[in-house]
């Protein structure tokens, strides 16, 4: 169980103790577990903007630098744009997934979100693997 389980755990004892009913607290639980994920998501936003923001700066100033030394080795600074811009794009696609997971999907669980023709499917494997008693 993660640290969040377990504050999750301890604070629905503590509504359950307090005369809260099951519904309530679970409720709750599930509300703070969707701030939570909100907050990481813009904590995320926060350090992709900056780091980024600092690739850039440090990839003009390599640029700079190895342009005063007089190194023109064509592929280093193919190199070197191919980092500054690409990182950031691949960090991006990872930033919009997560996006799309806590405003689009509402932090649901894989179980929630599974298409419905998966969900047979399981279904269908199960009753056959019991018909066949294994």
């Amino acid at each position: 169980m993660s640290i969040y389980g377990a504050r999750s755990e301890i604070r629905r004892k503590k509504y359950i103790i307090l005369g809260v009913n099951k519904y309530q607290s679970e409720k709750y639980i599930k509300a703070q577990k969707r701030v939570n994920q909100i907050k990481r998501f813009y904590k995320h936003l926060k350090v992709y903007i900056i780091a980024s923001l600092l690739l850039f700066w440090v990839k003009f100033i390599l640029f700079d630098f190895f342009t005063e030394k007089g190194i023109q080795d064509e592929g280093f600074y193919d190199w070197l744009e191919w980092n500054t811009i690409g990182t950031p794009i691949i960090w991006a696609i990872g930033l919009i997934i997560q996006g799309v997971y806590v405003f689009k999907f509402k932090s649901a669980t894989w179980k929630e979100i599974k298409p419905k023709s998966l969900k047979d499917w399981e279904t269908k494997q199960l009753n056959k693997f019991l018909k066949e008693g294994n």
